[in-house]
Parts: structure tokens; sequence; C-alpha cells
């Protein structure tokens, strides 16, 4: 009938086999007991019964054939037991075995084997009561007897049967819901296949269409922003603040329908990296202050002062949940506070549960308002006169965004008394030590700071950042206010060390602040400025003119970038106004078990190699360069080269370092050779891109040492015998000034372990290279060369910034950037820029003289050589140069192997440099300047 029903028929069938068969020890047992049946007669008989019935089931499985032979078989247990308790008490007892047996047929559920069990009970007992009477009954039996008993199997089977119909109609009642099941099942299948295609197409058309909106979106802010910048009437000024300001409400529309379709597509992935959670909330806060401030609100922050350091998690989608409660709370609020809190509420599985609370004075809400809050495009007022605009996304990807990180959210209100929102995230505790907090050196500890900003929840956040550096900070609303401070701290002989001073305020802005102290004779001691502004750097430098404004600092403002920025500055030397000295910096070394190796530094940029290669011989490393990818490749496959790690740029020509890492992977695993991508790309798809094709960390330019030398400890394999790192040192080739304007001389050592002369031959080497960049630029941009324009200036952008340029690093960014969207119409402008930048950076570097330019390198490096090779190589070298033989050049390595110089004193000796030039009559005048034998 269905499949349960036959297989519960066939475990019935099983346990009878098994029963039938327990029965013949029974039966023998009973035959020696009663003595009436030979033992082996009752045996026999027994074997006999259990053999049919094992018979049929083995051939016939459930069939009916064998459900009846089991109804006969099972009867017939009870009448041999009748004939082997002949004539005993016990046999009377034995009829109750007859009731048992036909009881147990009900397990077939089939009416057959039940009657034809009663049948044959009962014509078992007419038989032996006609011819046998003795084995039915102990004393004399009579057909009144039988009909009795056959009356009894009558009424008893009956009652079976009818149990057995009604099972029987039941397993069919539920066959049929079965099916109807299974065919609702179906069916709501479909439906829900067809409501994921329909999701999964609607989440596809949001992600298309907003993607496809937000591209003339940004064309109408940035023609905004170009029109703002023009002469306007007030009037068109006005109207054009508010096409800009309609059009970024536009775009936070169109990036919360993308956000919500993410979710929605299951596309929303969250990054685990460390930051510091504190800064993160901070620079939220700071980016809101603006707005709560123009309309009146106060802002305030109360972060617990045990806030783990550093935490593991997506920092972005976390800054993302609370900007907009901030921006709600701030919206939905006419006066009063706004105050966001932070605590640790415990800890769990290694994990710290962070509290966030934004609460707010505004209108509040309803009970019901408060129960649809986190619907999605629904919103407390939903009528058509609601005075807020939005999509009602916000606090619907908020909550999508805290529960897939493990968290909750709630709100709390009253109408008219403001509302509370409290989110709760398990975030992973990250390692303090390897974090790499900012701090200040000792150059720039005990300084004291005037922090001058008319936004009172900024002058908050800066103070706390330089209190946690205990430097001693005091604050003034307003630029006026600052200059009477300075002045008073300078007639008190305290003077000020450091201002930072905000540039848009309303009586008396940054600018005219630097114009007062500046015009200010009588100012003794005036301090180191640091400008921060919150309206575009670009729009702070075209009004200042050619007035210098020293370091200029965007909001948000976090610790990182203002030690940064601290750091520019010359005179935080000692927290005493002191110029900053260029004194060398302790070279980084790796530990000794990991000196010695081999390893391939892969980068276009020729000062860039330069710079990897100093760095890298710091460490105690030997190293090799290829000019891209594919020289990088054929160097790899090459079995002489044994490398212990590559280094790798990202963008370069012939082949970029990504598909040049994802062929080497081809041939070598990530812990057999492993690839570090060094690119000035610190996007988070960029570090993604290059984790994927097999790379196993990213260091991002300009290169800090310490970093670099962390990195590759983390990854190169310890060698059986370490090579001294002392053997693997640069000679100085002279000093620097300690000023050197437009390039910060003290930041710049910093870049490249404290070596001046290395840092002289850079800075002579980008006057070289770079003296005619802008027009360079122009010029492949005038043939539609956009590619290596691209390049040109990405290039242009990495030397600089690691030669601490002003100005320059920044302006090459951009002019990337437009390159790279193809946005031509701003460039002239940019080129002039640059031209204006590069030209006092080209005119300061070429006052440098290079020493040693026209001898050889000094003896010392000759230390150790072996004198009899040196002779042999340089009569060679002389034979090879006076029959111009391009093998000169090969001679030259093997002569500067022998007299152990470095990569840079390689690079930079004039020998060298004559043959690359082939300048042969010059290379012999170097090698012997006397006319006899010299050392080269």
């Amino acid at each position: 009938m269905n499949g349960e029903l036959d297989l519960l028929r066939a475990r019935f069938g099983r346990f009878l086999v098994i029963l039938l068969w327990a029965h013949v020890p029974l039966i023998g047992v009973a035959s020696l007991a009663a003595g009436t049946v030979p033992v082996g007669a009752g045996l026999f008989c027994g074997a006999l019964l259990a053999a049919i019935c094992h018979l049929a089931w083995a051939r016939h499985g459930i069939a009916p054939i064998t459900r009846n032979v089991a109804a006969v078989v099972l009867i017939g247990e009870p009448a041999l037991l009748l004939l082997v308790f002949e004539g005993h008490p016990w046999q009377m007892d034995m009829h109750m075995y007859f009731f048992v047996m036909l009881a147990l047929n009900i397990g077939w559920f089939d009416r057959a084997p039940l009657l034809l069990a009663a049948v044959a009970t009962t014509v078992h007992h007419l038989m032996l009561s006609s011819f046998l009477p003795a084995a039915v009954f102990v004393n004399e039996g009579n057909v009144a007897r039988v009909g009795l008993h056959g009356a009894i199997v009558a009424f008893q089977t009956l009652v079976l049967v009818w149990v057995s119909d009604k099972v029987l109609q039941a397993f069919a009642r539920i066959a049929r819901m079965r099916d109807e099941i299974l065919q609702k099942s179906l069916a709501l299948e479909e439906r829900t296949r067809e409501a994921e295609d329909a999701t999964r197409a609607k989440s596809m058309f949001l992600a298309n269409i907003s993607h496809e909106i937000r591209t003339p979106i940004n064309a109408i802010l940035g023609f905004c922003h170009l029109l703002q910048r023009t002469a306007l009437q007030p009037r068109q000024a006005d109207q054009v603040a508010k096409i800009g300001t309609s059009g970024k409400t536009l775009l936070r529309l169109i990036n919360d329908l993308l956000d919500f379709s993410k979710n929605e597509a299951g596309q929303l992935t969250l990054e685990s990296r460390p930051f510091d959670l504190r800064q993160a909330i901070m620079c939220q806060v700071q980016m809101v202050s603006e707005t709560a401030r123009a309309k009146g609100l106060e802002l305030r922050l109360d972060l617990a002062p045990d806030l783990p350091p550093v935490l593991l998690g997506d920092d972005l989608r976390l800054n993302q949940v609370l900007l907009n409660l901030l921006g709600n709370a701030i919206k939905f609020s006419d006066r009063g506070t706004v105050t966001l809190s932070a605590r640790e509420a415990g800890r769990q599985d290694g994990q710290a549960v962070i509290e966030c609370r934004v609460r707010d004075t505004g209108i509040g809400m309803t009970p019901p308002q408060q129960a649809r809050l986190f619907t999605p495009f629904t919103q407390a007022d939903s009528s058509t006169t609601r005075r807020f605009g939005g999509t009602g996304l916000g606090l619907t990807i908020c909550k999508q965004i805290i529960e897939q990180m493990g968290g909750s959210i709630h709100a709390a209100s009253r109408p008219g008394e403001g509302s509370t929102f409290t989110f709760r995230v398990p975030l992973l505790l990250g390692d303090a030590s390897l974090a790499g907090p900012a701090l200040p050196g000792p150059g720039l500890r005990g300084l004291r700071v005037l922090v001058a900003d008319d936004n009172p929840i900024a002058r908050q956040i800066i103070a706390e950042i330089l209190a946690g550096w205990q430097m001693e900070a005091d604050l003034a609303p307003s630029g006026q206010k600052a200059v009477e401070m300075l002045r008073d701290a300078d007639r008190r002989d305290r003077p000020y060390n450091l201002l930072i001073l905000d540039w848009k305020m309303p009586d008396m802005d940054g600018l005219q602040v630097l114009q007062a102290l500046r015009a200010d004779t009588g100012l003794r001691r005036p301090p180191a400025t640091l400008v921060t502004t919150g309206y575009g750097v670009d729009d702070l430098v075209q009004q200042a003119g050619c007035e210098p404004i020293g370091p200029v600092l965007a909001k948000p403002i976090d610790a990182p970038r203002l030690l940064d920025a601290l750091n520019q500055l010359p005179q935080l030397a000692d927290g005493r106004g002191h110029a900053a000295s260029a004194a060398p910096v302790a070279a980084l070394e790796l530990p000794p078990a990991l000196q010695g190796q081999r390893v391939l530094l892969v980068e276009d940029n020729e000062i860039n190699r330069e710079i990897g290669v100093a760095l890298l011989s710091d460490a105690g490393l030997l190293v090799d360069c290829a000019e891209n990818g594919l020289v990088a490749c054929r160097m790899v496959g090459d079995p002489a080269n044994v490398y212990a790690a590559i280094l790798m740029d990202i963008q370069m020509p012939e082949m970029d370092g990504i598909t040049a890492a994802r062929h080497i992977r081809g041939q070598h695993s990530a812990a057999d050779l492993p690839i570090i991508a060094m690119t000035s790309h610190v996007y988070e798809e960029e570090r993604r891109r290059s984790l994927e094709a097999g790379m196993v960390a990213h260091v991002a330019k300009p290169v800090d040492p310490a970093l670099l030398v962390a990195v590759l400890a983390s990854h190169l394999r310890p060698v059986a015998e370490p090579v001294p790192g002392s053997a693997l040192k640069h000679l100085g080739v002279g000093d620097l000034p300690d000023r050197l304007d437009p390039f910060d001389i003290p930041a710049a050592l910093r870049r490249v372990n404290g070596k001046a002369g290395l840092l002289r031959r850079l800075i002579l080497s980008f006057a070289d290279t770079h003296a005619t960049v802008a027009g360079d630029l122009a010029g492949l941009i005038a043939a539609n060369r956009l590619d290596e324009a691209h390049r040109l200036a990405h290039s242009l952008k990495g030397v600089s910034a690691s030669l601490e340029l002003a100005i320059v690093p920044a302006l090459a960014a951009r002019i990337e950037a437009l390159l790279d969207r193809r946005q031509l119409s701003d460039l002239p402008g940019l080129l002039d820029r640059l031209a204006e930048a590069i030209g006092p950076a080209v005119a300061a570097a070429r006052t440098l003289s290079a020493p040693h330019a026209d001898r050889p390198a000094p003896a010392a490096a000759t230390t150790g050589a072996d004198p009899a090779r040196i002779d042999s190589l340089q009569d060679r070298l002389r034979d090879q140069i006076r029959r111009r033989s391009l093998s000169a050049r090969s001679c030259f390595e093997d002569l500067a192997d022998a007299l152990h110089l470095d990569a840079a004193q390689r690079h930079d000796h004039p020998v060298r440099r004559a043959l690359q030039n082939l300048d042969y009559a010059l290379a012999a005048r170097l090698l012997d300047p006397s006319g006899d034998k010299g050392t080269a």
C-alpha cells in the first residue's frame, strides 16, 4: 500500500522467523519436562514449523503466501505444545497460547492471515475433539466446549480484523496526506525559488540603477564644486550651493539603496583588521560636529578610559553604523544635546563586548513608531507632510551590519523626551604591541600646545590625543583668543611650542591668525603652526597663495595623522622650539639567523629601487633587482637564482605585479617563496587583490623601515649560517644640511634609516629625472599616451613622498586619479601647479654637490679584499676598455665583487656610469687618473 506499511511488515516478518526458531529449544525443554513426547520428536516438529516459515520468508518476502503460511505455522506452535503437555496439568493453559498466536497475526495488517489463523484454530479443535479428545481437554471434552472456544476465537478474530482495518485506513490516510504535503511542498519550493529569483533580480536592479544614478550625481556635484570656485553673483552662488546640497542628499539615498541591496543579496562581507575604537569614534563625531553646531546642538563624547586599545573587526562598517545613528540623532533634535558613549560591557570567548550608546533630546517616538523602526523603507513619521527626508533604510542597514557582526541593537524612546539607541557587538581583542600605536618621539614630548578651534568637539578630541601623549594643551575658542593667549604666554616667558589652528573660524580665521603672528614683531618665540581644515586642502592652499602655511591636516583628525603632521615640523625637536637635527637614525636589522639571504626587489622606478636596496641591505640581506614583472619572472625561473623572498611593486609596465605574482605562484608555493607587495595603493581592494594573487603581505609606500623589517622577519625562514650584518653595510658619501626646503630632511632620513649619503644621492637623482616632469606629463597627455602619463604620475607620487616633498605627492596623486578616470579638463591647471612646486625642489637639490663623484670609492671598501685578484681584474678591465668591449661592464661587476662594494656604491661608481654611457675614454681616465695603475 505504501512504503511505511511494507517496512513495518518486513520487520514483523523478520521477527516471526526469529520467534519460531526460538520456539525449537522451548519445545524440546517442554518435551523433556512433560515426558509424553520424545524430545527428538518435539525438536523435529518445532524445527519443521520454523523452517517452513523461514523458507516462505526467504523466497517470497512479505507476499501474501508468506503471510498465510506464517498464520498456519503460528497456530501450529500451540497445537504442538498441546500434544507435548497431554495429560499434564498445564495442558489447559496451552489453550491461552492459541489466542496469543492468533493476536500476533495482526502484525501483518491483513485480513486473510487473521481469518486463516482463526479457521485453523477451529478446525484443529474440532478434529482433535472428534478423533483425539484427550489431546484437547484434560478431562473429557464435548462439542459444546469446542463451540464455546470457536465462538471466543471468532470474537477475537472480528476484533483483530476491525483493528487491522482501522490501521490500514490510517495508513491510507497518512499516505494521502503525505502525497498532498509533498505536492504542496513542491509548490512552496517553486514559489520560494520564484521569490528568491525576484529578490535577486530586485537587488541586482537596485545595485545597477544605484550605480547608474551615482555617475551623473557625481558629475553634478563635481560641476557644482567647480562653479562655486568661480566668481558668481550672490543669488547664483546660493542656487549652486542648494544644487550641491540636494545632490549630496540624493547621493546618500542612493548609497543607502546600494547597501540595502547588497545586504539582501547576501553580498555584504565583513573585513577583519586591527583598529583603534577610540580613534574611529572620534573621527565619526568630528564628521557630524559642524552639522550639530549649525543647529545649536551640544555634541558630547563619553568614552570609557578602559576601552581596549586594539580590536579586530570591520571598522568601516562599524563607522557606518555610528555615523548613521549620530546623523539621525542630530536630524531629529532641534535643541539640547547629543551624547555618544562607549564602554566595554564584558568579555566572552576571547572577545570584548563593546556597547555604544547614542542619546539625544529630540522629538522621540511613540511605541507604535518604535515597533516598525527597523523595518525597511519605513520611517517613524510616514505622513505625506513629514518634516524629515530619507529612505527609511538607514536603521535597517545598521541592524543588518550589527547582527552580521554577532551583536544586537535596540532603541528606547518617549515622545518629546528624545531617543537612545544602543548596540552591542563582540569584537576580537587585537595585539596592542603589533598595532604600533602612534606615540611621539623624544623630540616631541613635553610640548606646550595651543589648540584654536571654534568647534568644541574638535578641541576636545585634539586635547584628548595630546593628553595621551603627555603634552600640555590649552584651548582657545577663536582666532582672536588664540592670538591673545600666544602673546600673553610669550610675555610670561612660557611660550607655546605648537599652535594647532583651524582654518574656518567666524571672527578671525586661521590664515588671518598666521598673518597677525608674522606681523607681530614683539613675539620673541613664535610657535610652530599646524593648520586643520574640514573644507578641502586645495581650497586652503589656493586662498593662502604664496604665503607659507606649513603642514595642513584635513579633518577628521586621528592620532597617527596628527603625529605624522607634527613630524613634518622641523622646529619641534625637543619641545623648546629649536630646529630639528638631521642626526642619523639607527639602522634596523633582521635577526642574525635571517640575515645573508638573497631577495628580489621588483620595482620600475629607479629611485624607489635604490631606497629599497638600501633598506634591505641595511636589514642584512643581499638584493637583486628587476625593472618589471616580466624580468622578475625570468629571474625567478633561472635555476641559478635562489631567492628567500620577493618584494613586488604592483603597478609596472610590461607586466604588473599582480600578473607576475600569479605566474610565480604557479611554480613556487607561498611557504617556499613569499611575495610581499610594496605599492603606493593603500586601498583595501588593492590589498585583497594582492593576497588573492598569492602575496603574503602588503607594505604601503613610502615604506616605513620598521614595518618592512617586521614583515620580512615574519616571512623569512632562518638560515644555518647567518652572514654578519656588518659585511653588508653601505658606506656614507656625505652629509646633508639640517634644512633643505621644500624637502623635509629629518622625515626623509627616517625613510632611509638615517643614511645621509643615500638621501643625498636620491635627491640629486630626483632633480636629474624629474626636473621636467610637468612638461613630460603634458606631452604624454597631448599625445594621448594616457597610460604612460598615469605611470609617470604614479612614480612621481611614490618618489616625492619617499623624499618627504611638500605638496608634490598630493598633486601627483590628484593627477594620477584624474588620469585613471580619464577626466582631463582639470589637468592643465594641476600641471602648472606641479611645475611651480617642482621648481624649488629641483633648485634646492642642485645646491648639493655629489662628493666622490670624480674619484674611486673609499679605500675602506677594499678591506679584506684579495689584492692579487683585484690587480688581475683591473688589468683585464683596462684591456677591455682599451678595446671598447661591452664585456667591460661585466668585468667591472666582478671587480666590484672583489672590492666588496655594495649595491649603492656600484650604482653610483663613476667608472660604472661611464661604461653604461659607453664613454670608454672617461672610464679609462677614471680608472687611471695619473696614467698608472690605480684602484677602482
